[in-house]
């Protein structure tokens, strides 16, 4: 990350977002309670968080933290050779991938029902070594591309994640999508 990246916890991200609405700074001149209000600060942070979940599945990629997370996938090979990765926690979306042996990485990922994606249920038109693919299901991805019997070895997972302890981490141009006054 550079120095166009924001690190904010989320009460950092809140005070943001309400400087951003006008809603804060407080002017203190004069006194005036309710008690039958809304507790703004908690409807501000449910919709700070699904902004955030918004931006992190569909925002461009160069505003958005991506991690290599290779240590933190579990892999299993079958006899075909079709390789089961396990998405990690934190995991939100593949960037681009790599197994050993592999000829290039891979950064489109197929949806189940693609006609790529559906040609890897044949050995006979799946991919191998030179065209590797990828198709990513609810909880795992399977890659194709390994000879049988070969041991699998990740050695690229480049991924958005979620920043760990809630974190808002982000390049400050995503600041210019946050909603003006949720809904």
């Amino acid at each position: 990350m550079n120095d166009s990246f924001i690190d904010l916890s989320e009460m950092e991200m809140l005070a943001l977002w309400k400087q951003m609405l006008r809603v804060e700074p407080v002017r203190r001149e004069c006194a005036v309670e309710r008690d039958d209000g809304i507790d703004l600060d908690s409807y501000l942070v449910a919709h700070l968080q699904q902004w955030y979940a918004r931006l992190l599945l569909t925002g461009p990629l160069e505003w958005l933290p991506v991690e290599d997370m290779s240590t933190k996938v579990n892999l299993m090979a079958d006899a075909d050779g079709v390789v089961t990765a396990m998405k990690p926690d934190g995991y939100v979306r593949a960037v681009e991938w790599m197994l050993g042996g592999w000829g290039h990485s891979v950064t489109q990922f197929l949806a189940p029902g693609d006609v790529l994606a559906l040609a890897q249920c044949s050995p006979w038109t799946r991919s191998g070594p030179c065209h590797p693919a990828i198709v990513e299901h609810d909880d795992r991805l399977l890659l194709y591309g390994i000879e049988p019997g070969t041991l699998p070895v990740l050695t690229m997972a480049r991924c958005v994640a979620v920043p760990a302890d809630g974190r808002y981490v982000m390049h400050r141009t995503a600041l210019d999508t946050l909603p003006q006054w949720p809904v």
